[in-house]
Order: C-alpha cells, then sequence, then structure tokens
C-alpha cells in the first residue's frame, strides 16, 4: 500500500481524516489501523480462495494422472471403439449372407447346365451317335463347368475405399458375365465358320436361324456381335428364343422369340410390331451390338455402339420360358453374315 498524507482523504473504513494508505489493488484509502485489517482480509482471501483452490486442482490433476486410461474421453473412444466394432461385425454378417445367396443360385446354375449335358452324354452313349468333334466340345463344356465351380467368374467381392470412410466398406456383387458363345445350332440355309464365331447366309431368299451354345436361366450375360456383310434389306435379328422351339418358318422367332430385327421391328409374345417403345433398326456394315441378357429381371436389351443407341425389351416367361438361347436370325440374301467377338 501508498501512504498519502491529504488531509482530504478519509478512511473508506472509518471515515476519519487521518493519516491514511491506499491500496493498488482496490485502490481504495485506509487509516493505519484499518490498513492492517484491510492485508489480513487479503492474506485470509488468499488462503481461502486461491490457495484451496490451488491445493484442490492439484490433488485432482495427481489423481488424473493416476488414472489416465479412465479418463472421460478416453469413455468416448471406448464406445465408438464398441459401437464401430459392431457396425462392422453387422457389414460382415450382411455380407457373409449376400455371398451365399450369389453362390447358391450360381450353383443351382450350375446344376442345371450340368444336368443337361449329363442328358446330352447318356443320349449321345447310348445312341452310339458322337464324333470326334462332340468329344471336343464336351471336354471343353466340363472344364468351363470345373473352372466355374472352384473360382465363379461372376462374382466378385471389393472393397470400397471411400477417402470419406475410414474403415472401407465391403461388397460382395455379380460380375457381368461377357461370355465366349458360340453359334452352334441352326435352321435353314445357312453354315457356321470359324470354330462357331462367324454365321453366314448361304442359299436362297428365305428365313434362317441359329442359336448359341449356352442356355440362360440366371444372372447377367453380354454378347457383342458384328455385323460383316449386310445387304441393302438391313433384316437381321438379335435377341432370344426358348431352348426347346421347334424351327418351322419363322417359328424360332415367332412362338417364342423375344428381340430386334430390321424393318424395325421388336419381337414379342409371339409376333413383331414396329417401331415398339420408339425402336428403328439402324443396322450397318462393320456395326457391333451388344445383346444383354439379363436373366433376373426378365428383360433383354440390344445396344449399337456406333449410334450409342439402346433398347430394352420385358421378357414374358410365360411366352418364353427358361433356359433361354441366343438367337440370331439371317433373311433375304445370301452372304448377310455376323460374327461373335470375344
Amino acid at each position: 500500500m501508498a501512504t498519502s498524507t491529504t488531509n482530504d482523504l478519509r478512511c473508506t473504513t472509518c471515515g476519519k481524516a487521518a493519516a491514511t494508505f491506499m491500496c493498488r489493488g482496490c485502490l481504495k484509502d485506509f487509516c493505519m489501523r484499518h490498513a492492517s485489517e484491510h492485508r489480513q482480509e487479503l492474506a485470509k482471501q488468499m488462503d481461502e480462495d486461491v490457495i484451496s483452490f490451488h491445493d484442490q486442482l492439484r490433488q485432482n490433476f495427481d489423481e488424473q494422472m493416476k488414472k489416465s486410461p479412465d479418463h472421460t474421453l478416453m469413455k468416448q473412444i471406448d464406445e465408438w471403439e464398441k459401437n464401430s466394432i459392431e457396425k462392422i461385425r453387422q457389414t460382415a454378417n450382411d455380407a457373409r449372407q449376400q455371398l451365399l445367396n450369389i453362390i447358391d443360385k450360381h450353383m443351382d446354375k450350375l446344376k442345371n447346365d450340368l444336368e443337361c449335358l449329363t442328358q446330352e452324354l447318356k443320349k449321345a452313349r447310348d445312341d452310339d451317335n458322337f464324333f470326334e468333334n462332340d468329344l471336343n466340345k464336351w471336354i471343353t463344356t466340363l472344364n468351363e463347368l470345373k473352372i466355374d465351380l472352384i473360382t465363379p467368374q461372376t462374382i466378385n467381392v471389393h472393397y470400397d475405399n471411400d477417402t470419406t470412410s475410414f474403415i472401407s466398406k465391403i461388397i460382395i456383387n455379380e460380375k457381368l458375365n461377357i461370355l465366349y458363345e458360340r453359334f452352334e445350332q441352326f435352321f435353314g440355309d445357312i453354315f457356321i465358320s470359324d470354330n462357331g464365331t462367324v454365321v453366314t447366309h448361304n442359299g436362297s431368299y428365305c428365313y434362317a436361324s441359329v442359336r448359341g451354345k449356352y442356355e440362360y436361366t440366371s444372372g447377367k450375360h453380354q454378347i457383342r456381335f458384328q455385323i460383316k456383310h449386310l445387304s441393302n434389306k438391313r433384316w437381321i435379328f438379335f435377341g432370344i428364343s426358348y431352348r426347346d422351339t421347334s424351327a418351322v418358318g419363322y417359328g424360332s422367332i415367332g412362338k417364342t422369340g423375344y428381340g430386334f430385327s430390321g424393318e424395325d421391328n421388336v419381337w414379342y409374345d409371339g409376333s413383331a410390331k414396329q417401331r415398339f417403345n420408339g425402336y428403328t433398326s439402324d443396322f450397318e456394315i462393320n456395326d457391333i451390338i451388344e445383346l444383354l441378357i439379363n436373366c433376373d429381371q426378365r428383360t433383354i436389351s440390344l445396344t449399337n455402339e456406333r449410334t450409342h443407341k439402346t433398347h430394352v425389351l420385358d421378357v414374358d416367361i410365360t411366352n418364353c420360358p427358361f433356359p433361354w438361347k441366343m438367337t440370331v436370325g439371317l433373311y433375304f440374301s445370301p452372304g448377310d453374315s455376323v460374327c461373335i467377338l470375344p
């Protein structure tokens, strides 16, 4: 405290005009007696308010240092860990179930394919009607089934490395099955060449068609064609038909066929309809045509890679039941030719 001798200064406590002391903290004036009391009061506040608070805080600090693993924020991390593990466990269980469902569907398809092959082999053996090319074809088919049994080609497991997520999400999906199809069963004046990858109209101005090697009952399957030669009639059919459809005239298209052809025709429900859903045929020589067979959605779609136009058609399985077979039709002109791309 500073000493003041000014006569008009009075003690804040008693009001006497005596020699006073001014407190630099509160800037109040006190006489000698009350200045001493003021200092004692400050000392008391120091002990009770400041030192006591300090000692309590120090004690709390020492206690926290001893039990830092039990810190409140640590408990938040523990809770986050618990919740995250539960979410991962649930996601993993969901992924396992999804994978099991896909595998079951895949195995059903393999079972169906193997059963069809078994019946074909039994009939050929009983009839004693097979040659070297048949043996080679069956061995190839058996190898394909074996590979697909051990390592399914249409099932994929990958991780979604989303930068906004700390842990990658695991995703199970069915890949688009891009098949190495082959032309196999044909009707009419037509011939197959280049190991089953090229079909050519070979005769008079009449209808001819060819079906693929594989049967389709589930999944999504992509087949790509290229038009090698095309007359000015611009008539080709790309689509599917029921495996056991008999071919009489337009039979392999008209009875169970679904697809797209020249003259702006869409084939469904046993007949053709021009410009259905806005479809127009725009086939040209060297066009690459993609046929997507989606058994799960019961649709087929046709895409011309030159024009980037895609047309989708629903398939009524009461008219075209499973299994389906890829079907290509040629009409009007000898020499019209289509190949399957790898």
